[in-house]
């Protein structure tokens, strides 16, 4: 089934790097449009779904991700331009071609590298693109971010670098089969999308934790349009069949009736 977004899961229970369950969550939607040429555009939406009120707590001040290529390089996907919009997302990684931090501001476009080095993000290894809140690498800072509850989007353009990706479902789906080919259960240190918690109050009371969670894409469901239809039940075909029957009958009668007399 062809579709456009998709959300991504993060729960720390399942795929969190602390040693301590910490109950941290958050989720993030990844919405594809198609521009001009091989051009798309993504609106990113990120929320701490952390639960309101009470422990556990957490704030969400960071994001990474990688875009499909092979070996886990731009080469398929290639990210163009960055805006925070009104967000707190505005220290940037992984966009520029010699590592260092790019600063930008609200609703400011950021214009990406050529080749741009990729973020460091421990010890999930590097992203491709990686967002936080404030501070001087990608896993440290401040924690100005999502509180418990909040929600917030940001938004990408970039460009399909192949020929077999050039439409909008196909950007999607690419991105959703990179995301889904990580099992947290056999590598838990290489997911390919993830958020950064900081000024966390675990589930047992423990308070100024850290965090950071990988996450586990889902499928949109399946459009009503999309399901095959199944048998009539006996009574409803019965119904329809005597229904049909008599339908038959008034047009016969009808045609017989509007026959000219000879």
């Amino acid at each position: 089934m062809a579709f456009t977004s998709f959300d991504v899961d993060f729960d720390s229970s399942i795929a969190g790097t602390s040693t301590e369950s910490t109950g941290v969550k958050g989720k993030m939607t990844f919405s594809f449009t198609k521009n001009t040429g091989n051009e798309y555009t993504l609106d990113l939406g990120i929320a701490n779904t952390t639960r309101v009120p009470g422990d556990p707590s957490g704030t969400l001040v960071g994001f990474a991700f990688n875009v499909p290529g092979t070996n886990n390089t731009p080469s398929d996907i290639k990210l163009l331009t960055y805006n925070p919009l009104d967000s707190n997302f505005g220290d940037v990684f992984g966009a520029t071609a010699n590592g260092s931090e790019a600063t930008v501001n609200n609703n400011t476009v950021l214009t990406i590298a050529t080749n741009p080095q990729p973020a460091p993000f421990s010890p999930y290894g590097s992203f491709t693109f990686c967002a936080r809140d404030s501070g001087n690498n990608c896993v440290g800072g401040q924690a100005r971010g999502l509180a418990d509850g909040q929600s917030t989007r940001v938004r990408f353009t970039l460009a399909s670098n192949v020929a077999s990706i050039d439409t909008a479902e196909e950007v999607t789906q690419s991105f959703f089969n990179l995301f889904n080919s990580w099992n947290p259960a056999t590598n838990p240190n290489a997911p390919q999308v993830a958020l950064r918690f900081q000024n966390v109050t675990t589930s047992s009371g423990v308070s100024g934790q850290s965090e950071k969670v990988g996450g586990i894409p889902k499928k949109p469901p399946q459009a009503p349009g999309d399901a095959v239809p199944g048998p009539l039940p006996v009574l409803g075909a019965a119904t329809a069949f005597a229904f049909s029957r008599k339908l038959r009958r008034r047009i016969t009668s009808a045609n017989f009736q509007a026959q000219p007399s000879a």
